[in-house]
């Protein structure tokens, strides 16, 4: 049965969604999960309904503008959820990608293209494309949520992995159903839907270009010091030859020569604390040997780096190592850990994924007795010259914020709890080392967390100003953040308005405010003001 012929939907019989926005305030909306988004798009805007679409309904990114005045107009709000599956039904090559359900892919093995219905995970469409062309091939949207981002989600947001690439860098096209026939986008008009949070639609599918990557999967982790800034800034240097992305044509080997490093994460030693006492064996063990790491090297932090390599890892580490000095950019190696493809590789993954899972789900989560906690994160991406002053100019605005919030956390003891864990990216080619507050206060207390949320706020925009100014005069960009335009628009305000902005941000933002200008208002009405007004 195709859209065109699908029954109407009756809304009324649908179970109330479980969704709050960014403030933690609960949205009044109905739950469809379907596995034709396109056809729930067109019948919620055919009944007059407002749209939001809805991933793993945990929270409603971008909605931090929503109100109740804002859907007066329509029946109601309606959140769509592309309805997943086991894994991927493998479908013809000859099917519209249009056509495509939530859980279909369809792959052309000859023009190196993957096509992906919105409900799939790219785990999934990896399992799919190795199956269907080799182990070695691979989308390169290298989430740590590889496992449970859905496709569309992640086109919508603008997510990036630890490559640091947008979607839009191999995304070849996207389906937006936004109340009419769902029409493929292309080339400039991915601006249209990427990072755009569903506000001018719903992504029903994506088109891939998907890439051979080298055979060997392989992690090594480095106890470091977060206050060492120079050390971590001389690391990050040394590597930014082998972090630079050759995108070859559709379908062919990832250039870079023998060793590609496809990420340097970092994770705070709270974070993996945190993992230890939730975890379960063997993951649970082997971050205690991580933590002994640190204990023994006198760090606060691990960066791990990861990659694929025609190389053994042990060859790999002497490849990246400076024989002179027998260290990493002047980081030492003598605590290292290093782990290669298969078993070893899905326990560093658990870990690497599930020190910040675990602090999202912290701030998730309402303690008895206590006020629903309040979180926010740095989502700022930062693109650096392979030069360690420029990049340790970046690293010690984050460490000032670092002591800024541990002073308010000695401020604030006894009325709020603040909690600071730091995981993210340390590329040079995007510097973002989300570093998530998560604010736990006692039921009565909504003063005292009114006021802590304004002042890690406070900290966060002097954070952003800092990096703006770095951009200004040390030779760095500010390229945008983790949840697209919604970063965008935080950065904005921060910064001083849209006229303060760089000129390819404000380009963006442009392009957004048109994008949404043109768009339905069954959309719009969770987009910020700040692109609503022209």
């Amino acid at each position: 049965m195709n859209s065109d012929s699908a029954p109407p939907i009756d809304f009324s019989t649908l179970a109330r969604a479980d969704l709050v926005d960014d403030g933690g305030r609960a949205l009044d909306a109905l739950l469809l999960v379907t596995g034709d988004v396109a056809h729930g798009v067109a019948e919620a805007v055919r009944q007059n309904y407002a749209v939001m679409p809805a991933g793993g309904l945990t929270s409603a990114i971008g909605s931090f503008d929503y109100d109740a005045d804002s859907t007066a107009a329509f029946a109601g709000v309606v959140a769509i959820r592309p309805r997943g599956a086991a894994e991927a039904e493998l479908v013809d090559g000859t099917v519209p990608v249009e056509a495509l359900k939530s859980h279909q892919v369809s792959i052309d093995a000859v023009k190196g293209m993957v096509a992906a219905g919105a409900g799939l995970t790219f785990a999934q469409v990896n399992a799919a494309l190795a199956a269907a062309v080799g182990d070695d091939a691979r989308v390169l949207i290298d989430l740590t949520s590889i496992g449970s981002a859905y496709v569309g989600g992640v086109v919508a947001t603008g997510g990036m992995g630890p490559l640091r690439l947008r979607p839009s860098a191999t995304l070849e096209g996207a389906v937006l159903a936004d109340g009419g026939a769902p029409r493929l986008l292309t080339g400039s008009d991915l601006d249209l839907v990427e990072g755009m949070q569903g506000w001018t639609g719903m992504v029903t599918a994506a088109l891939f270009r998907f890439y051979r990557v080298p055979p060997n999967e392989f992690g090594l982790v480095l106890p470091v010091q977060g206050t060492d800034i120079d050390a971590l800034a001389g690391l990050l240097s040394s590597l930014e030859p082998w972090t630079r992305v050759n995108l070859p044509g559709a379908g062919g080997r990832l250039g870079n020569g023998e060793t590609v490093l496809n990420g340097i994460e970092l994770v705070s030693r709270d974070s993996l604390d945190s993992f230890v006492a939730h975890a379960a064996d063997p993951a649970r063990s082997k971050a205690q040997g991580l933590l002994q790491s640190c204990e023994y090297a006198g760090a606060d932090m691990l960066a791990c780096v990861t990659g694929w390599s025609e190389q053994s890892v042990d060859d790999v580490l002497f490849s990246l190592m400076d024989p002179e000095t027998e260290t990493i950019g002047g980081v030492m190696i003598e605590f290292g850990v290093g782990f290669s493809s298969g078993t070893e590789m899905e326990i560093f993954h658990a870990i690497r994924e599930g020190a910040p899972d675990l602090a999202r789900t912290r701030a998730r989560v309402r303690p008895e007795g206590r006020l629903k906690p309040w979180t926010t994160s740095t989502d700022i991406n930062v693109q650096a010259p392979a030069d360690s002053g420029a990049i340790a100019t970046i690293l010690s605005a984050y460490s000032d914020y670092r002591d800024a919030i541990r002073a308010l956390a000695g401020e604030l003891k006894g009325a709020v709890d603040v909690d600071l864990s730091a995981y993210g990216h340390l590329s040079p080619h995007g510097i973002d080392p989300h570093h998530r507050v998560t604010l736990f206060a006692d039921a009565g207390q909504e003063a005292a967390l009114a006021g802590a949320r304004q002042a890690v706020a406070a900290c966060k925009r002097a954070l952003i100003r800092d990096l703006l100014h770095a951009a200004e005069h040390e030779g760095i960009s500010v390229t945008g953040g983790e949840k697209g335009i919604p970063s965008l628009v935080e950065i904005a305000r921060a910064g001083g308005g849209f006229a303060r902005l760089p000129d390819a941000l404000k380009t963006r933002f442009e392009r957004a405010r048109a994008a949404i200008a043109a768009a339905p208002a069954n959309f719009t009405f969770r987009a910020p003001a700040d692109l609503r007004e022209g």
